[in-house]
């Protein structure tokens, strides 16, 4: 038999399965959504050659030989005939979800259904699962035949699988929670293996969140109509009392709203800012790492830092940004300081380092402004700036090592290297700033550019980039370790002890190889070294 014969042989029963199933119900009506395999709506147990899973033509296949709409239609409001909704998963279920399959009822859930029912490629998607009707003990033993556990959830009715050569997956009980403390910080969370699933979904933030896919029957459950609020690019929040519950997802809100291009719903926009003040009850982590996804995830981090603002949730997490709102700039500036830092957000990589520079470069324009014959200047804001971009990163508990990159950029960022500079200059501008920090030092220049409507950024750049290549591609030494001598010969040749003297000769000598590169060799700077001890 050859595969496309294999193929047809598996619709052919497929249908006749789906046929009985519908007879079965006495009125013809089907709810659910179905796995789609190649040219049918058939459960995930007939699973067609893998060639045949193939998105791209499922719809031409579905044309050729699924002529029986019967089978695939439901009522939908008003009366009116609408096609039964169809979930894509291009893969066979995998050993363990078959074994778990026998024992109890199995679901993909929240956040794995939304970007499926996306079009997200399921190789990039995060699968989280919840089984029911099945104890833990149980659970866990069928898990351990086909590969490793992390019990570290499991007061909690939550195990970290990880089956052989694949990803580590979230398999946990339907569970209830109820916060017990301010700031989500304390709660109470029970598991019940006999729990339905309609309980599971509505303890969660959002209704697109708020689905489950039963990997067995093939049926979508969605009691809150998150379906519809997706396909409407609508974020509505489960219950009015949801942001009371956790605050956190205030700010998850903002987030899924700028990534996925969402508009919120009016009464949700309401709870978030009738709720916009239980913000300040929550943990510094999780709140940085809420806005580490929105910088990294969102193309337009704007939108999510804009509803943060109108919901007065900006005001309390970060209101060095905030009260930049409406200052207005200068004659470069179309935008005022507020918006112009949007905008270079969006228009800068999205690297983590990069992004919160360009947020943060102008956020000390306020406090330095000032008018000088008649123009609006704001001198040495980016001083300001870097020390306020300090504060915000420590106070959000971010790496010190992230940070100090951060800093730094912000700290540099009105740079403009010119013809008139010359090498001597360009090469202390390196060391001052870290030659790896060059690309992106220019990049946060770019967008800073880019967001008031200066194009000539770009070849300036250019420009830019090209003298700082072969600057840096030479022998040249731009930091006290690629020196030619180091402290013990310093010790050695001034007989000196360790101390601060040693730090400040080697900085010296940094300074002469700085201006002439060449004598960057250890006859040279041991000279150098020994002329200072005979001048004292």
């Amino acid at each position: 038999m050859s595969i496309w014969d294999a193929y047809l042989a598996c619709r052919r029963l497929a249908a006749a399965v789906e046929s009985l199933a519908c007879r079965g119900g006495g009125n013809g009506r089907r709810s659910g959504l179905k796995i789609r395999w190649g040219a049918s709506s058939v459960p995930v147990r007939f699973r067609p050659p893998a060639c045949f899973i193939d998105v791209r033509s499922a719809k031409r296949r579905r044309e050729l030989f699924n002529r029986r709409e019967s089978a695939s239609m439901r009522w939908g409001r008003g009366g009116r005939m609408e096609r039964e909704n169809e979930m894509v998963i291009a893969r066979a279920l995998r050993d363990w979800e078959r074994a778990l399959l026998d024992a109890c009822d199995l679901y993909l859930v929240g956040g794995t259904v939304r970007d499926i029912l996306r079009g997200a490629p399921i190789d990039s998607i995060d699968e989280d699962y919840v089984a029911s009707r099945i104890a833990l003990e149980d659970l866990t033993r069928i898990l351990e035949r086909f590969g490793s556990l992390n019990l570290v959830g499991r007061s909690f009715g939550v195990i970290k699988f990880t089956a052989r050569s694949e990803r580590t997956v979230d398999i946990s009980l339907p569970r209830t929670e109820f916060s017990t403390g301010p700031g989500h910080r304390d709660f109470d969370v029970r598991f019940d293996p006999s729990l339905p699933i309609e309980r599971d979904l509505e303890r969660r933030d959002f209704t697109m969140n708020s689905m489950a896919f039963h990997l067995g029957r093939g049926v979508l459950v969605d009691p809150l109509g998150g379906r519809d609020d997706l396909d409407r690019a609508l974020l509505r929040v489960n219950r009015d009392d949801s942001f009371e519950e956790d605050p956190l997802r205030i700010l998850r809100g903002a987030q899924f709203m700028a990534r996925f291009g969402l508009t919120v719903e009016k009464g949700t926009r309401e709870c978030m800012g009738r709720d916009a003040r239980l913000v300040a009850t929550i943990s510094a982590e999780r709140v940085r790492d809420e806005l580490t996804k929105l910088l990294l995830l969102s193309e337009r981090p704007s939108a999510g830092f804009l509803l943060m603002h109108e919901t007065g949730v900006l005001e309390i997490i970060l209101p060095e940004l905030d009260r930049t709102y409406g200052e207005a700039q200068n004659e470069y500036h179309p935008d005022d300081i507020f918006m112009h830092s949007l905008r270079s957000c969006d228009l800068a990589r999205s690297e983590l380092s990069v992004r919160w520079s360009a947020l943060l470069h102008d956020i000390g324009k306020k406090d330095r402004k000032q008018i000088v014959d008649g123009r609006t200047v704001f001198y040495r804001h980016e001083q300001d700036s870097a020390r306020m971009a300090e504060e915000i990163l420590g106070r959000l508990r971010y790496p010190r090592e992230l940070s100090s990159r951060i800093v730094d950029l912000v700290k540099h960022h009105m740079f403009n290297i010119t013809d008139e500079w010359s090498d001597g200059a360009v090469r202390r501008f390196i060391s001052r700033v870290g030659r790896e920090n060059i690309d992106v030092l220019l990049e946060l220049r770019e967008a800073d550019g880019r967001s008031r409507g200066d194009e000539e950024v770009i070849a300036q750049n250019a420009r830019i980039r090209d003298r700082l290549r072969r600057i840096t591609e030479s022998d040249a030494a731009f930091k006290i370790q690629d020196l030619a001598i180091g402290g013990r010969d310093v010790m050695d040749a001034l007989d000196l002890e360790p101390g601060p003297e040693v730090g400040e000769t080697l900085r010296r000598l940094l300074d002469a190889v700085l201006d002439d590169p060449a004598k960057n060799t250890r006859e040279n700077l041991l000279a150098i070294v020994r002329a200072m001890k005979q001048r004292g």
